[in-house]
């Protein structure tokens, strides 16, 4: 089998099935309770907030919220900050968890601003910043990586122009697509509002997500019941999750370096060998300095992208079409959409994203498979198109 759809789910790292296992059978304990082995989960909790705060840099001065994943997190805390009367903004290029929650402000009269007509590659033009401030905008919610193109904004550079052109407004990071992919600048802690991850996409468990948000804000619960986590999240805390995210996170910062050096090599090897196939292949993503290597989406009309990403799954090669939470629906991705793709063109793409455990001849036998399928693809795309 040849995955290469990282960017929807990883699997899990063997040695943390083997610890989350460990960690299933012996920290059963609610960390609420009083007696010794209620302390100890709670004790199990904070050394892993500790592990996680100290392998990513966060400083004293933000919380850090255990989540379900990433789609939690990002509605927590646009919701729990903004809901239903401040005023937000995105580009218009994210991930449904962000934007679809934001538009759920629009029956209570707040429509978010979309800074759509300022995308540049995939990634706001800080050209724009100014509008925030003039629209009184309360926080400002992109993607760190972009989860179809690959594309980063820049929050260090986000941070140092909203100081000078819009003080008011605050930014939100789906940092979902980043961890072990991108390196972290530690000074974007003391600007981000709040930022939000999830363990199964860099070799975790599914099912555990973390919100890291400055303390000076006050969230309102999504969920109600007991106080726990700030009285921001209620509910029992999975303390053998939390493990496995603190160590995931570990062992993904650890392999950061090992893990760029090999994505970059198998990107340019991907996109090269694209070029030679002597097919109209069409890179979506930018592939320049504010690109994330670990992803690569190109369109190949007239074949459409679901028909092909079958064939392949035919010889055990796994690509993706755009989100994997968007898959099922016949609509053209809204991300290529958005970026100036015609329809035609946005159906007829995949997207490719590795992870460290990818090698060259994977990417080699993609190619070679790819392209057999495309010819074998293609009468069948001309007939019909001719046929319309």
């Amino acid at each position: 089998m040849i995955y290469l759809d990282n960017a929807a789910t990883t699997p899990m790292a063997p040695q943390i099935i083997s610890s989350l296992q460990n960690h299933m059978r012996d920290q059963f304990a609610n960390s609420g309770a009083v007696y010794r082995i209620g302390l100890d989960a709670k004790k199990k909790i904070e050394e892993a907030t500790e592990t996680i705060t100290t392998a990513l840099g966060i400083p004293a001065s933000h919380n850090l919220i255990f989540t379900s994943g990433g789609t939690e997190s990002n509605n927590l805390f646009i919701k729990g900050l903004c809901f239903p009367d401040k005023k937000t903004a995105y580009l218009g290029l994210e991930h449904p968890s962000v934007s679809e929650t934001l538009q759920s402000f629009k029956p209570f009269g707040n429509e978010p601003i979309s800074l759509l007509k300022f995308n540049n590659e995939g990634r706001l033009d800080l050209s724009c910043l100014s509008i925030l401030k003039e629209k009184r905008i309360r926080l400002l919610c992109l993607s760190h990586v972009n989860n179809e193109l690959g594309t980063i904004n820049d929050p260090v550079a986000l941070i140092s122009r909203m100081k000078t052109e819009a003080p008011q407004t605050r930014l939100f990071l789906d940092g979902v697509q980043a961890i072990g992919k991108v390196k972290l600048d530690k000074f974007m802690w003391s600007g981000l509002a709040g930022y939000s991850l999830s363990a199964h996409k860099f070799n975790g468990p599914k099912g555990i997500g973390l919100l890291i948000y400055d303390s000076r804000l006050k969230l309102n619960p999504q969920l109600h019941g007991g106080k726990q986590q700030y009285g921001a999240r209620a509910g029992t805390l999975p303390v053998p999750l939390i493990m496995a995210l603190a160590e995931s996170i570990k062992l993904a910062i650890e392999h950061q370096e090992e893990a760029q050096k090999i994505i970059q090599q198998l990107q340019k090897s991907l996109v090269d060998g694209l070029k030679k196939l002597e097919i109209p292949i069409v890179i979506n993503s930018p592939l320049n300095d504010h690109q994330s290597p670990a992803i690569v989406n190109f369109s190949f009309p007239p074949v459409e992208g679901e028909v092909m990403l079958h064939h392949l799954e035919g010889e055990e090669i796994y690509v993706g079409m755009g989100s994997a939470c968007s898959a099922h629906s016949k609509e053209p991705s809204k991300i290529l959409i958005g970026m100036g793709l015609t329809e035609e063109q946005a159906r007829c793409s995949l997207r490719v994203s590795f992870s460290r455990h990818n090698t060259m001849n994977e990417v080699e036998k993609f190619l070679h498979v790819f392209k057999e399928a495309y010819q074998k693809l293609l009468p069948t795309f001309i007939k019909r198109k001719t046929n319309q």
